[in-house]
């Protein structure tokens, strides 16, 4: 009777479905531009070019296994998420400066701050090793067409109707120690609009990309010219254009 308990257990875990394998309601996935990995042991992708460009996906008509994010699968309706862009390593002052662009505009920052955002909320993003430190967040909408996304994570499967969007991101400047950006999403409840500055936002967190979906960005051999540098570099080259054509 306890070996029929015991093969009963089995039989009833292996029906249960895999959250490995569920399709996240958000996910971060690398973009068209950008040298881009899979690191195996932070379960992060990760860039080492600048500029760059990455992808959000949104699962549209089912439970995720980070939160509930459906809304109307016919695509009629678009839903207001966040980007947040972070530093690496852990600061907390304005520590770097990035333009982020979607559907051909740079996006404005929308928050910005020092913890883990959103900081009105109780339910903000877990620290898993990046926060507390300074980060930015950008407001943007899923309002592209329904089609099909899969699991972003190598292994893994899983497959839905969702919507995707991508952002092209320059990294400006980062001033020491700052080597790298991290960049997570997440999505809140009601009619989606996170409100900074209220406190308590009674729109918590409804869903967010898991650790495993998320990206960073840290490019190699990193060198922005300074102003003065670049003015140098500018004059330098109006030099030698006159003297060639002298």
């Amino acid at each position: 009777m306890k070996t029929l308990r015991i093969l009963f257990a089995l039989s009833a875990l292996m029906a249960l479905p895999s959250a490995a394998l569920a399709l996240p309601a958000l996910q971060l996935g690398p973009g068209a531009v950008g040298s881009w990995s899979y690191d195996n042991g932070t379960q992060t992708w990760v860039n080492q070019s600048n500029p760059f460009s990455v992808n959000a996906y949104a699962n549209s008509n089912t439970s995720g296994a980070n939160g509930a994010y459906a809304w109307d699968s016919a695509g009629a309706a678009t839903q207001t998420a966040y980007l947040v862009i972070s530093a690496i390593p852990m600061v907390n002052a304005d520590a770097f400066d990035v333009t982020v662009e979607n559907d051909g505009g740079a996006l404005a920052i929308f928050d910005s701050g020092f913890g883990a955002p959103p900081l009105e909320d109780s339910n903000s993003l877990a620290p898993h090793g990046i926060f507390d430190t300074y980060f930015e967040i950008y407001q943007f909408n899923f309002d592209g067409p329904l089609t099909s996304i899969g699991n972003t994570e190598p292994g893994q499967s899983g497959s839905g109707d969702g919507f995707v969007e991508s952002f092209d991101v320059m990294i400006n400047s980062m001033v020491d120690p700052v080597y790298g950006v991290h960049m997570d999403l997440f999505v809140v409840q009601g009619d989606g609009t996170y409100t900074p500055g209220m406190t308590p936002d009674n729109k918590l967190v409804n869903a967010f990309a898991p650790f495993s979906h998320d990206a960073e960005s840290v490019p190699n051999n990193f060198d922005v010219p300074e102003p003065s540098s670049l003015l140098l570099l500018l004059v330098g080259f109006a030099g030698a254009l006159a003297a060639r054509r002298r």
